[in-house]
C-alpha cells in the first residue's frame, strides 16, 4: 500500500488518553504544518498533567538503565514541542511517554555516544547521549528515545 492510500484510511483524529490518566486527547493525523499548533497545544497539556501526576518527583525509572529519567519542564518540553508535532505519530508517543521511558533499551551496542550537539545540549552541559527504543506491543510501532546525560562531578 502506498503513502497516499494509507493517509486516505487514516481518521482525520487519532483518540487516545495521556497513559495512566482518563484525560482524552484528539491527534489531528493531517501531515500539514497547518496541525502543528493543534499539537503543540496538546503536548503543553500532556506535560502539566503528566508532571503533576509526578506529585514532585519528576523522573521515571528505566529498566534498561535501572536509573531514574528526569522530565525537566524547560528542556523536556521544548525538545517535544520542537520534535513531536511534526507527526502524529510522534504526538501520540508523547501521550505515553511513562511507558516509553520505563522499557525503553537499546537496539544495538552503541546506544551511549559523546557526539553532543552545539547549542542547548552543550550549553546544559550535556556530556552523553543515550539512544534507547520501544516499541508499542499493540501496533509495532517504533520510538527512538534519545536522552541527554549530565554526568555528575567527583
Amino acid at each position: 500500500m502506498d503513502q497516499e492510500s494509507k493517509n486516505q484510511t487514516l481518521p482525520e483524529f487519532v483518540d487516545t488518553n495521556l497513559q495512566n490518566t482518563r484525560k482524552r486527547f484528539r491527534i489531528p493525523t493531517n501531515p500539514s504544518k497547518e496541525v502543528r499548533n493543534a499539537r503543540r497545544v496538546i503536548i503543553r497539556e500532556a506535560y502539566k498533567l503528566l508532571l503533576s501526576k509526578l506529585n514532585g518527583m519528576n523522573f521515571i525509572r528505566n529498566d534498561f538503565l535501572n536509573e531514574n529519567v528526569y522530565i525537566i519542564w524547560k528542556e523536556s518540553f521544548q525538545k517535544a514541542t520542537n520534535n513531536a508535532t511534526r507527526h502524529w505519530q510522534t504526538t501520540y508517543a508523547v501521550l505515553k511517554l511513562p511507558e516509553i521511558i520505563k522499557h525503553s533499551k537499546p537496539f544495538d551496542e552503541n546506544y551511549r555516544c559523546v557526539d553532543i550537539k552545539e547549542g542547548s545540549q552543550t550549553k546544559n552541559r550535556y556530556v552523553e547521549l543515550i539512544k534507547l527504543r520501544y516499541t508499542f506491543n499493540n501496533n509495532g510501532m517504533h520510538v527512538q528515545y534519545s536522552l541527554e546525560y549530565i554526568k555528575k562531578s567527583v
